[in-house]
């Protein structure tokens, strides 16, 4: 999803650290932990459903054809 490396999280911590500070950085790295699970739970959830609608769909199609061709022999 996303390509991050160790040195822009390190940048990314540093900034953190001087913009909210030692005391409120652990609790909005945990926030963001969160929010991060929730989107990535979202969107696997998603894929999943889209998956399964596209199995279905493919079925219901092999269904038409078997269906006309057994009603054409």
């Amino acid at each position: 999803m996303l390509d991050i490396g160790f040195l822009e999280l390190m940048l990314i911590g540093v900034v953190g650290l001087l913009v909210l500070g030692p005391e409120r950085l652990p609790r909005a790295a945990r926030t963001a932990g969160m929010w991060i699970g929730k989107i990535k739970r979202t969107v696997s959830g998603m894929q999943r459903e889209i998956s399964a609608q596209l199995e279905a769909e493919e079925l219901r199609q092999k269904l038409n054809e078997q269906q006309r061709s057994s009603m054409t022999a």
